[in-house]
């Protein structure tokens, strides 16, 4: 039997009874299991609020010696989160960036110790605030430094950003671009941390372009990457 920590990315239901589980752990990265008996009428050993998306959790397991899903023998909350799944405009942000984050591991899901601290430090800051509108969208452009495509802004001058080459231009590209004040806002969240989030207001319409920018970003620079379901809830949210 093992152990380790690590944040709930994905959880669906398995069979009458069971459920599988994504985690991203700090000593291996993405691994699946099998919880089984969650949905029984005799568990009295999990809760299903313990694989709530992106709860930090630590976990016994087994892993199977043939290649199938290893079990999750018992699990234990490392941290209670105050807001993050009783707060309904942040429970729409963990679920989208859970969603985000299981497409992306699924290609850079090996074990990264500043990403699985940098996911700690940034859950922990948005937990402990009342409120922060772009939060998310922060969030995704600090998580490309993780995964190796961060925005390479190469002068104060330029006007637009090109996002197939990943870096800031004078000229409109032929390419999908952030132009003008989309361009703005972007480079002034690249500029930013998290801490002084709660000074910048964007409105809806821009929060929404700028996002839709990101995540074509992301599209460009990984192969498997899907464009989130969850976004249209968002979008709702933060209407």
């Amino acid at each position: 039997m093992s152990n380790s920590k690590g944040f709930v990315v994905k959880s669906i239901k398995n069979g009458e009874t069971s459920m599988i589980v994504s985690c991203y752990l700090d000593d291996s990265g993405l691994q699946s299991f099998i919880v089984k008996g969650i949905y029984g009428t005799k568990n009295n050993k999990f809760r299903k609020a313990h694989f709530f998306p992106l709860n930090f959790i630590s976990i016994d397991y087994s892993v199977s010696k043939t290649g199938r899903l290893g079990y999750i023998n018992e699990v234990k909350p490392l941290k209670l989160y105050k807001s993050l799944h009783s707060n309904v405009e942040k429970s729409a942000v963990i679920i989208f960036l859970s969603e985000i984050l299981n497409s992306i591991f699924k290609e850079e899901g090996e074990e990264n110790k500043n990403l699985f601290n940098f996911l700690d430090r940034s859950l922990n800051w948005y937990d402990n605030q009342e409120s922060c509108n772009n939060f998310h969208i922060k969030f995704l452009i600090e998580l490309t430094r993780y995964i190796g495509f961060y925005p390479n802004i190469s002068s104060e001058k330029d006007k637009f950003f090109n996002l197939e080459s990943g870096s800031s231009s004078s000229i409109k590209p032929i390419s999908k671009s952030i132009d003008f004040d989309d361009y703005c806002l972007f480079t002034q969240l690249l500029g930013m941390k998290f801490e002084d989030l709660n000074y910048m207001e964007i409105n809806k319409n821009s929060r929404l372009t700028l996002l839709n920018h990101i995540i074509d970003y992301y599209s460009l620079h990984l192969q498997m990457f899907k464009s989130p379901k969850s976004i249209d809830i968002l979008s709702e949210v933060f209407k």
